[in-house]
């Protein structure tokens, strides 16, 4: 089997519209990400997600150029395949995770490819389930504390068992939102968790998360910068609340450092950030070595990430912890057959077992969704201003209020 083609589709798919104002959606209300169709000359074609991290325009340009370097080339080859887009590329130089973003709907599609080709679900090519369904963390998105109590009256009513919001805007504010979730389910066995993405400093960290404990945290994530693993790891000893660990074991090659100085209780992952799908299996390997529980991560991503992301969390044993699936129960339509993914049971979502990632792209969904995103995005001039500036500026957020206000 050789690959024949690779193609590249910027689409922006609406959200629901949120019920109060909320603190994190800017410009238009709409998740845009880059589908990858991969072509085989056995008529196979895998199917993958890239994020719009760095923009739609350059993501998809970045998939695009991979064609001369991929073209020809075995797709059972992934290891040695994605090795070499990152040499070509020079992003061992820079950073890996400089590059992942874009590449790692390639690589997703690659697997969906041989998965298809064996005829079997992903989780069983990556070794079997060690669960066929994943609980779910019930997202608040950020908004005033009525909303944040309203909402959080909702999720644990539904069934949720950890219910999170981001943090990381305004200490006192931030208190009063994990109170708010608090006062909106009462029942401790509801676990409230939240993320700072890297907002504070280290005294600032301590004092606001300590206020937090007495409302009953499961973990709070990234308080501190990435930079600064004994920042980190300073707060850790100074709070009894877990410490969840992100940007700073963004990739299996930052991990390594995680685990040595001692700084998390726990980490999130994600293929999409790290070397790719096999960097993130990795990486859950090494968290399962280390004794530490992994929660997955989401980032503005569509059914066909989602899936992917589903068969990581059934084939590594560390996923132990509920799992994020972002603003994905937001999500009005997607560009899979079918519609959006949703549970049958909350908050429980199902692995897709169907050979493959287990879903399959809607062409009619992908011509809509591309022209919505031409219409809406691209032509009226929000490629660079989507809801990403609040998790692009992290630790540089106090220098650019008047972007995120």
């Amino acid at each position: 089997m050789k690959i024949t083609d690779i193609r590249a589709t910027p689409v922006a798919v609406p959200l629901r519209k949120a019920d109060t104002k909320s603190k994190m959606r800017k410009g238009p209300n709409a998740v845009i990400a880059v589908i990858v169709e991969v072509y085989t000359d056995e008529g196979i074609t895998g199917i993958g997600e890239t994020p719009a991290v760095l923009g739609l325009d350059l993501s998809a340009a970045i998939v695009n150029s991979a064609k001369p370097i991929l073209s020809g080339r075995d797709p059972s080859d992934i290891n040695v395949l994605m090795k070499r887009l990152y040499v070509m590329y020079n992003a061992n130089h820079l950073h890996i995770h400089a590059a992942c973003w874009a590449f790692s709907g390639i690589e997703l599609a690659l697997w969906d490819i041989m998965a298809k080709k064996a005829g079997v679900p992903l989780y069983e090519l990556w070794g079997g389930a060690f669960r066929k369904r994943i609980e779910l963390i019930g997202i608040i998105e950020r908004q005033e504390a009525e909303g944040i109590e309203k909402e959080a009256r909702r999720l644990a009513g539904a069934g949720y068992k950890t219910i999170y919001t981001k943090l990381g805007m305004d200490p006192d504010d931030d208190v009063e939102a994990v109170a708010a979730m608090r006062r909106g389910a009462p029942d401790p066995s509801v676990v409230i968790c939240g993320d700072a993405n890297q907002a504070w400093p280290a005294g600032v960290a301590v004092e606001t998360i300590n206020r937090m404990a007495p409302y009953g945290m499961g973990w709070i994530e990234q308080p501190t910068i990435r930079y600064d693993l004994r920042a980190l790891k300073d707060v850790r000893d100074r709070i009894t609340v877990p410490v969840l660990g992100h940007e700073v074991n963004w990739t299996m090659y930052d991990l390594v450092n995680v685990l040595r100085e001692d700084c998390v209780d726990c980490v999130k992952l994600d293929g999409r950030f790290d070397a790719g799908y096999t960097g993130v299996r990795i990486s859950a390997g090494m968290a399962e070595a280390a004794g530490i529980p992994c929660v997955h991560h989401s980032f503005f991503q569509l059914g066909i990430s989602l899936a992917g992301s589903l068969h990581v969390m059934a084939s590594c044993p560390a996923f132990s912890l509920a799992c994020s699936w972002g603003e994905y129960e937001f999500m009005l339509d997607d560009v899979i057959k079918g519609g959006p993914l949703r549970m049958k049971e909350p908050p429980y979502l199902d692995i897709p077992d169907a050979p493959g990632i287990g879903v399959a792209l809607d062409p009619d969904k992908l011509k809509q969704y591309n022209e919505f995103y031409i219409r809406e995005i691209l032509e009226k001039g929000y490629e660079r201003q989507t809801e990403r500036p609040y998790y692009t500026a992290m630790f540089m957020r106090p220098y650019f209020r008047d972007i995120l206000d």
